[in-house]
């Protein structure tokens, strides 16, 4: 019975933790050989880094593959996306939904990212 309960407790818990699919650390590598990275924390707050290197930080929401986010890169312009998971959810398309910082809104649309384990 100890077996049973242990078990079911074990596919619950992967189940809750596993609904988190954004969390952790995701990179890009750019043509130009660059790396492009982001760390988003369970606290809803990111850091990006370029070649290792503090790029920006800011906070981010995330609801049914919406993503906004603030960040002091693009002086606190609120960015939203909807992010495309694939290829076991390890793997992430970003499609601009609503961008008025050009520069970031041109980096960003169709980036993919790769996650970090």
């Amino acid at each position: 019975m100890k077996i049973i309960l242990v078990f079911t407790f074990t596919i619950l818990l992967l189940a809750v933790t596993s609904t988190d699919k954004i969390t952790g650390r995701w990179e890009s590598k750019l043509p130009d050989g660059n790396i492009l990275g982001v760390i988003f924390k369970s606290d809803n707050s990111m850091e990006g880094y370029f070649n290792k290197k503090p790029l920006f930080s800011g906070t981010y929401a995330w609801s049914d593959s919406i993503f906004s986010f603030e960040d002091n890169g693009c002086g606190n312009i609120k960015g939203i996306y909807k992010i495309v998971f694939f290829s076991n959810s390890d793997s992430m398309h970003w499609e601009v939904v609503n961008d008025s910082c050009e520069g970031r809104r041109r980096g960003m649309n169709k980036m993919v990212f790769g996650r970090v384990k």
